[in-house]
Parts: C-alpha cells; sequence; structure tokens
C-alpha cells in the first residue's frame, strides 16, 4: 500500500500521487495518477468518457514499475464499454449493456508480451433483475 497520498479533484479531473517507503525488498516507490472526465457532470445523465493513467518508478532500481493506461465510456445508460492496457503487454476491454431488467457484461484480456502468441480470455455473466 503507499504510506503517504495527495490528491487534488474536481468535477472533471483528478490528480493523484504517493509515496510507498522502502520496506524489505522494496525501495522508495513514487506513484502518480490522473483521471479525466469529459461529457455529463459525474452524477448527471448524459453520454460521458473518461482517460486515465498511472505510473509508479522504482527509485532504488531507478526503473518504471509499473504503467496503466484506460479510457472507459457511457454512450447511454444502458451501455459501458472500457478499454485498458499496461507495461507488461495486458490489454484488457469490457462491455457492460443493459436491456430492461437484463444485464450482460463481457470482458476479455489478451496477454501479448507472449512469445508464443498472444494468450486470449473471455468472460460472460449476465444479471436479471
Amino acid at each position: 500500500g503507499t504510506d503517504a497520498t495527495f490528491a487534488l479533484r474536481s468535477s472533471c479531473v483528478m490528480a493523484q500521487t504517493g509515496l510507498k517507503l522502502p520496506h524489505e525488498e522494496e525501495g522508495l516507490v513514487g506513484s502518480l495518477g490522473v483521471l479525466r472526465r469529459f461529457g455529463a457532470a459525474e452524477g448527471a445523465s448524459g453520454p460521458w468518457a473518461a482517460l486515465g493513467g498511472s505510473l509508479l518508478w522504482d527509485a532504488r532500481q531507478r526503473k518504471l514499475a509499473a504503467l496503466q493506461v484506460a479510457a472507459c465510456a457511457e454512450p447511454s445508460p444502458s451501455q459501458l464499454v472500457c478499454l485498458g492496457v499496461d507495461q507488461t503487454g495486458a490489454l484488457t476491454g469490457s462491455v457492460r449493456s443493459t436491456v430492461d431488467s437484463f444485464t450482460l457484461l463481457a470482458s476479455a484480456s489478451v496477454d501479448l508480451s507472449r512469445r508464443k502468441g498472444p494468450r486470449f480470455g473471455v468472460d460472460l455473466s449476465f444479471d436479471v433483475e
């Protein structure tokens, strides 16, 4: 976990930074995350999209420990689409769609870093109210 965090937030943007202090095998790790929302204001109805990213920097090894970028969009109240990628080559995505009281969620991931070719997985679930 993070030992110290500072965040700034408005209705359409959030920025967060933090430090994880050195522990047994880890050095000092700094983090930075940014999220930007476009379209309808939070809590309001209407289409919206959000784009965000985060990174972790290992000061002891002087290298990038993690990097993630993601985007989500809700073109209508019954649809949500998300897509993300990280520094390892893992690409993830999901789609949620609701019709009346039936909700379908499909998510998939592709590991692009494998030398033998990409690994692909799909998960489908539904909910009936």
